[in-house]
This record gives C-alpha cells, structure tokens and sequence, in this order.
C-alpha cells in the first residue's frame, strides 16, 4: 500500500507542475483496484470534485473509468492552457452524456441500455484532451496507466439535446476541425461500433472511490474518430451528426 502513496503524491506533483514523470518499476500500480485508489487519494491531494467520467473497456473486455476533473473540464467554446512537457497532446471527439439521476451499484446484476438511456438528462457532443503524466508512457503497466486517470488532460462539454430517442449512435458523423480545415471526417468509427457499450459495463461493475455516478456529472464514451496529435496552439472545433458541436481553444506554451 505504501507504493499506492508515493504513486498519488507523484502524480498529484505532476499535476501541479506540468511536469513528465519517469515512470520505472518501482513506482508500478500493484493493481486495478489500487489504480482506483490512486484516483481518489489525488482527487483529495488536489482538491478536487469529480465532474464527469471517461468510461471505457480494457483489452481483455473488462470495464474502466477514470474521473474528470472540474478543473479538467470547461463550457463550450473553452480555453486550455498546457505548458511545459504537457505541451503534446491527443484530441478526440465523443458523445457525453449528462446524468439525470444517480446508478448506484448493483450488487446483483447489470443496467440494461434501456435504464442507462432512461437516466440521461442530456447527449452533447464533446472534445477531450488526452495527455499523459509519463514521459514514456509505453513502459507503463496498464493499472499504473489508469491511476493516471487514463492519460485524460481535458474535457469540453458542448452542445446537445435531452434525448438520444430515433438516432442510431452506431452511426454518427464525426467532424473534426482544427483551425477551420478538417482534419478528419468518420462514421460509425467508435471502437466498440455502440458508444453505449462502455458506459453499460462500467455501470455494473463500478469499484472508484471517489462515491460512483451521480446525477449531474456525465460520462464520455470513447474517440468517434482516429485520435491525432496536437503540437501546437489550435482553435479545435466537433460536429457530431444529430447531436451538437464542441469548440475549444487550446494554447501550447512551450
């Protein structure tokens, strides 16, 4: 357990500097359920409150997420200032979702998709950063990777509608703008084909510590398009076909 500590001190440190790590042996997550309690001792370090969640499913199918920050994430239209080693990021695009109402765990089973589009208050279309606190962050373990908050670094909420009712989210249109050109233009290209799939899995198997999915935050779901890096400063714009359009201005300093 006392690797767990010295893992959230570093990376709470990280935050507040901007600054890569280097990640060795010594400092590897000793497992998926540390990883979660890495989490939530940053989130007390930093003082932070979870806004949302990035929801996903392992390669070996099993569920996971990781918090989003309030002080990751900002209205439409946004400003992001990154600095330092921080400087290179991944821009993706995806369906959020808003919780209406709180899924608690369930000890006995699963949400069906009917009751997890029954709790969605909103649909918006969002743009997430993605940057690492490891300089080499293919050394890392996978659990390491996931205290880390998957590598999120980001989040901007834009708009979007209260009901995902007559549109097949298999196969949305995803538009991606980076300073006015389009930089890529996708149907149907999340990895699991439905953007629900990972929010499903993790409701019936959420383990955080950090008081599970509440009514207010949202969830975003995984990449709708080939991610791409960004090196530079860059007014970003998304389209999501049927739901809404997400606008962020992101500013490198290097």
């Amino acid at each position: 357990m006392a690797n767990i500590g010295e893992l959230a001190d570093s990376l709470a440190a990280a935050r507040r500097s901007r600054k890569h790590l280097t990640f060795d042996a010594a400092m590897a997550c000793p497992s998926v359920a540390g990883a979660y309690h890495v989490q939530a001792i940053v989130a007390e370090k930093l003082g932070e409150t979870v806004a949302g969640w990035k929801v996903g499913i392992w390669t070996d199918g099993s569920a996971m997420a990781a918090p989003i920050f309030a002080s990751d994430q900002r209205a439409d239209g946004g400003d992001f200032q990154l600095s330092g080693d921080l400087a290179s990021v991944k821009v993706e695009a995806e369906l959020g979702l808003r919780l209406g109402r709180d899924l608690p765990p369930r000890s006995g089973g699963s949400y069906s998709r009917e009751e997890i589009l029954d709790a969605v208050a909103e649909a918006f279309c969002g743009i997430e950063l993605v940057a690492t606190r490891f300089r080499n962050e293919a050394d890392a373990d996978f659990p390491t990777k996931l205290a880390d908050n998957f590598a999120h670094a980001g989040y901007v909420r834009g708009s979007g509608i209260a009901s995902l009712a007559g549109i097949n989210v298999t196969q949305m249109r995803c538009k991606v703008f980076q300073d006015g050109a389009c930089v890529r233009d996708q149907r149907g290209a999340h990895p699991f084909g439905d953007p629900l799939a990972p929010v499903i899995a993790w409701a019936a198997a959420q383990c955080d510590h950090l008081g599970g999915l509440r009514a207010g935050q949202f969830l975003t779901t995984g990449t709708l398009i080939d991610p791409f890096d960004l090196r530079k400063t860059a007014c970003l714009q998304a389209d999501l076909e049927g739901i809404g359009s997400a606008f962020a201005n992101v500013e490198v300093k290097v």
